[in-house]
Order: structure tokens, then C-alpha cells, then sequence
């Protein structure tokens, strides 16, 4: 079954190198010389539709891709093209990526609205995965776009009830701290980069306003993104650091105290909550990164309420 999935896209690759030999036989030619314009236009026409249609022809028809990875494909290869061929190929790219862009969106506001912004970062996570495909690229935009979403538009909202991980451990003060240290620094650096011109000052500040709304971003997931047990399920999260789902069948112990291993959880000291699991369950970390554990090592503000759910 494998070999017959790779194999539709094994052939699209070979025919992909035969079309960029070719065009690049085509601008290297002598009609490029006499007829620059025609060439160049009959170049961008191809690598406009004929990658985007053998993506289709050999792997969404026969049902092995969403048809939507069309778009994914084209502005992929528009941007290779652009690399090899230079600049105009680039003006390509700009309505696949709009069109791409306004996918997005609309997938995000999609998740949105069917989780109702309880959970906003695992809803901005599925509707890029969605749109974009579940990468590595996808997942760290998710995370970006999470912090500036509780930074600016989590205000108001009730925190849902749950088990928290952020007050035993100090983390709402640990974090004033820092961003009236940030603030701090802001001030005087702005003024000596003024030295180098408006626009290393307008850098320095961009930075530090960053710096501030991830730190903002960061606490607000602290306190809206709680620890719950619904439905049979452990839904762990952690700020936008971990979040896994776990069934309640899985969890095999629950220990007060940290032991001796395990993967350590959003923990500032020393843990006071340990879950042996059953078999290792996938945890995702920060900007989508995904990592297995058995053993889990948390530090909640009230475990004996958490362990009493999980039991």
C-alpha cells in the first residue's frame, strides 16, 4: 500500500525535473535573445499550471491529497522557480499566496467558531493544519498567532474551570518582573539607537513590544488554558507550552511528589503531581514541537483536587 501511494508522487517528481530542464533550456536559447518577452511569458505560463496540474492528475484525483494541497504545491514550486529563474517569477506567488492566505482564515474562523474560542490555541492549530497542511511551519505560525490571540483578545473571557499550573510557582510575578525590566530597558535603548537613524530605533522598540505581548500572551494561556477532566479524558494544558489528551483509562497512577523520572511539564521547583501512564501518549510543546512520555511530572496549584478527578 505504500509503494502505491509513493508511487504517484515519485512520478510527479520526475516529471517536475523534466519541466524545469526544459524551461530552463528555453531561457537559455537563443529565441530567449530575439524574443525576450514571448519567451519569458510562455515560461511563466508553464510553471504557473503544469506543476499544479500534474499534483492534480497524479495524486488529488486518484484521492492520495486534498485538493486544497494544490494551491500548497504551486506556490511551493513558484518560489523554487523563483530562485532559479529570477524575479518575475515571483509576481506569481503573490495571488496563490493571497488566495492561500484567505484559506487560512477562513479555516481558523471555522475551528473558532466550532470550539467558541474556548480553546483558542488548539482552534488556530487545526484550522492552519487544516489549511496549510500539519507542518512544521504551520504549527509554529499556530503558536505565533496564539500569543498575539491571548495577548490582545482574551481579555474578558472566563477562565473555564480546571485545575491551574501557574500560581503556586510564581509565574504571574516572575513575569512583572520581567517586563518592568523590559520596559526599563526599552527607554534608554530607544534613545541611543536614534543614534543610527529612525530606523534602528524603530526596531528596538518593535522588539521589546514583542517581547511584551509574548510575555502577556504566554501568562493569559497560563490562566485561561487550565488542566480539565471532560468526558473520560484528561485535556492537559499547560499555557501554550504542553497540551496533550489523554484518557482517563490510560492513567495507571497518580502520585503526590516528583519521582524519580519523567518528563518535567511547565515545572518552576520542584513537581508536586506525577501520572504513570499506561503507554507513552504525545504531548505537544511549544510552537507544535511533539514529543512521548509515560511518566509525567506536573506542578499544579491544586493537586489534591486534580488527583482526586483523575481517581
Amino acid at each position: 500500500m505504500w509503494r502505491a501511494a509513493a508511487r504517484p508522487r515519485l512520478v510527479f517528481l520526475l516529471l517536475v525535473a523534466f519541466v524545469l530542464a526544459a524551461e530552463s533550456t528555453a531561457l537559455a536559447s537563443r529565441a530567449m535573445a530575439s524574443h525576450p518577452q514571448a519567451v519569458r511569458a510562455a515560461v511563466l505560463f508553464d510553471l504557473s499550471l503544469v506543476p499544479a496540474a500534474l499534483w492534480w492528475a497524479l495524486v488529488v484525483r486518484r484521492g492520495l491529497a486534498r485538493p486544497r494541497t494544490v494551491a500548497r504545491v504551486a506556490v511551493a514550486f513558484v518560489a523554487l522557480c523563483a530562485l532559479l529563474f529570477g524575479r518575475e517569477v515571483r509576481l506569481l506567488a503573490i495571488p496563490l499566496e493571497l488566495a492561500l492566505i484567505w484559506l487560512a482564515a477562513v479555516s481558523v474562523r471555522r475551528a473558532l467558531l466550532a470550539r467558541r474560542a474556548a480553546d483558542a490555541a488548539s482552534a488556530l492549530r487545526a484550522g492552519l493544519a487544516d489549511a496549510l497542511g500539519d507542518s512544521a511551519l504551520a504549527r509554529a505560525l499556530a503558536a505565533e498567532l496564539a500569543v498575539f490571540w491571548y495577548a490582545l483578545f482574551s481579555w474578558g473571557r472566563p477562565a473555564p474551570a480546571g485545575s491551574t499550573a501557574y500560581k503556586r510557582a510564581g509565574w504571574v510575578a516572575i513575569y512583572c518582573a520581567i517586563l518592568l525590566a523590559c520596559a526599563a530597558e526599552a527607554i534608554p535603548l530607544h534613545f541611543l539607537f536614534r543614534r543610527w537613524g529612525p530606523l534602528a530605533a524603530g526596531l528596538s522598540l518593535a522588539v521589546h513590544v514583542y517581547t511584551a505581548l509574548w510575555l502577556i500572551g504566554d501568562l493569559r494561556a497560563l490562566v485561561l488554558r487550565p488542566l480539565r477532566v471532560e468526558g473520560g479524558t484528561l485535556l492537559l494544558r499547560i499555557g501554550l507550552r504542553w497540551e496533550a489528551d489523554i484518557p482517563l483509562s490510560s492513567v495507571v497512577k497518580v502520585e503526590r511528589g516528583p519521582a524519580a523520572e519523567g518528563r518535567r511539564l511547565g515545572v518552576l521547583g520542584t513537581p508536586n503531581l506525577t501520572l504513570w501512564l499506561r503507554e507513552p501518549q504525545q504531548l505537544i510543546g511549544p510552537f507544535g514541537i511533539r514529543k512521548t512520555a509515560r511518566v509525567l511530572q506536573l506542578q499544579v496549584d491544586d493537586p489534591d483536587r486534580l488527583a482526586a478527578a483523575l481517581a
